[in-house]
């Protein structure tokens, strides 16, 4: 009953029309600047506050941990049953969460961030039942180590598993002869104690068959819907969610509204039953999939998940991933990605704008006349895309050798030296560049931006 309830008030607030105040987007700003003040030394495995309304509905076992009233506030994760955040009453709902999260392919929790912003709903997986023992253990046979589904050599084997490759060990069978491990969160099976350095003091006994829940972390699995098309203003963002993981570090796994997510990097995404999900990948490189098909997504691309209601209400993949295809860079760049812990961009795909070299391998501007319209190549070193005529301004995409563009206007950049407009946002410095056709003739804008 209480997630009914929750979702009928987050429908509501869906279906109302967003105040048009006189401070948008200055309400908008102020509630991502207040993660910025107020949530700098927020801990991994909290949510904290950036400004109202924001509303964490508590798991039954567990008393509220905390109140979510003013900017910084922070609450444990782990309390956390379902999350709404909305707009209403002349504010503008925006938290953040920090939290670990495995990757795919082994168990390294490293450290992951969701950005939830206007209108979201946000519902957390029912918590698997951890092992008590969670023992680190290391393949030292040299030629490496077979899993198998029993503890015996007869057994069928499921995985090999590499000298050196790191496990985690939750149990032995009853023999001692045998350790119950996981390779990753969702592949586990019985490895022999004599191809791995395990000490196995303290581990408790499980029978063969023994059924055991993957090891999934809080918030690596969740639900959500979001408002689409919603942004209150000009130059605010629409409702959604931003999730980030290092780019360094591999990919971490989720799975969301049924569909998996490996990221790398900085996404942006939006649900609802009536429009499927979108899933932007603003910088990295992302991985997504469902039972149909899976597509990789590279910075600059998007793709959309056909979406589902269950009888419980949740939602669920309805079809496979689109495209790749390139996201509308400019739509995008008002996103609040200043408020997730690690810089990142808005990618732009730059065939949005610029035409791919010649695959003669000659010039684009080869026999170029002095009256067409003027167009540039990237020189040999390539030439960088920035979002404004400067030089610290983000690169959010390379020109490659001959890829070339045709500019609407030039423009003084910060460092006092000429660059090319090709769009709004989207900037090239001039000596990166060779050029050709009537270039005179385009506008000369004073203090671009």
């Amino acid at each position: 009953m209480k997630r009914l309830a929750a979702t009928a008030f987050i429908l509501l607030c869906l279906s109302q029309a967003f105040a048009q105040e006189s401070s948008c987007p200055a309400l908008q700003t102020a509630a991502f600047n207040n993660i910025i003040e107020h949530c700098a030394e927020q801990e991994a495995g909290t949510l904290c506050l950036g400004q109202a309304t924001v509303s964490p509905v508590y798991r039954e076992s567990l008393p509220p941990a905390g109140l979510m009233d003013e900017p910084g506030d922070a609450i444990s994760i782990a309390d956390i049953d379902w999350l709404s955040v909305s707009s209403e009453d002349r504010t503008w709902g925006v938290a953040r969460a920090l939290f670990p999260a495995y990757a795919d392919g082994d168990l390294e929790a490293l450290d992951a961030a969701l950005l939830a912003f206007g209108n979201v709903a946000i519902s957390l997986a029912e918590p698997a039942p951890q092992p008590p023992v969670l023992a680190d253990v290391k393949v030292t046979a040299a030629q490496g180590a077979n899993l198998r589904a029993l503890p015996n050599t007869d057994a069928r084997v499921i995985a090999k598993l590499a000298v050196s490759r790191e496990l985690k060990a939750i149990a032995r069978d009853r023999s001692g002869g045998w350790l119950l491990i996981y390779a990753t969160p969702e592949l586990r099976g019985w490895i022999s104690r004599l191809v791995v350095s395990a000490p196995i003091e303290r581990m408790p006994m499980l029978d063969a068959e023994a059924d055991t829940a993957p090891l999934w972390l809080p918030w690596q699995r969740f639900d959500f819907r979001s408002g689409l098309d919603d942004a209150p203003c000009d130059g605010a963002p629409e409702s959604g969610i931003l999730l980030q993981t290092a780019e360094i570090a591999a990919p971490r796994h989720f799975v969301i509204n049924g569909a998996r997510l490996l990221l790398s990097g900085a996404a942006w995404l939006q649900a609802q039953v009536s429009g499927g999900m979108w899933v932007h990948l603003l910088d990295g490189r992302g991985l997504l999939s469902v039972a149909g098909g899976e597509v990789a997504l590279s910075g600059g691309k998007f793709s959309h998940i056909a979406l589902e209601q269950r009888a419980d209400g949740a939602l669920k993949p309805a079809g496979a991933p689109t495209g790749p295809a390139a996201y509308p860079y400019q739509e995008l760049t008002g996103l609040p990605i200043q408020a997730l812990p690690h810089v990142t961009r808005v990618s732009l795909d730059r065939f949005l704008v610029v035409s791919p070299a010649p695959s003669d391998g000659g010039s684009p501007l080869e026999a170029l006349e002095a009256d067409v319209p003027c167009k540039f190549s990237a020189a040999s070193a390539g030439a960088n895309i920035r979002s404004r005529p400067d030089p610290k301004a983000p690169i959010i995409a390379v020109m490659a050798y001959r890829e070339s563009a045709e500019p609407i206007a030039r423009g003084i950049g910060v460092d006092s030296r000429p660059w090319w407009k090709l769009a709004d946002q989207i900037w090239v410095r001039v000596d990166a560049t060779v050029s050709g056709g009537n270039c005179n003739d385009l506008p000369l804008l004073r203090g671009a931006n």
